[in-house]
């Protein structure tokens, strides 16, 4: 019987272990997604950084109106066709 009853205690400690190694295991599996945003976080935070950096350019206006189509006043607009698909 003391042999049954040293298993059981085994057995049942052995069982109070699985939950915290699952949960070990959840939290590393998140910190893995964690950082893998995180690290895209700062890719998209340095493309912005730059971009904001080209906007306080004095000519910034003037290119971005240019990338519309906007023509400057007494400048005459061109249409060319046919330029590759």
């Amino acid at each position: 019987m003391g042999r049954v009853a040293l298993v059981l205690v085994l057995f049942a400690i052995l069982v109070l272990y699985v939950n915290p190694v699952v949960n070990f295991i959840d939290a590393y599996r998140d910190s893995k997604a964690e950082s893998a945003q995180l690290a895209e976080l700062r890719r998209e935070n340095e493309r912005l950084r730059e971009r904001a950096a080209t906007l306080t350019q004095p000519d910034a206006a003037e290119r971005g109106a240019r990338k519309l189509g906007m023509v400057a006043a007494g400048e005459g607009s061109a249409i060319v066709k046919g330029l590759g698909d």
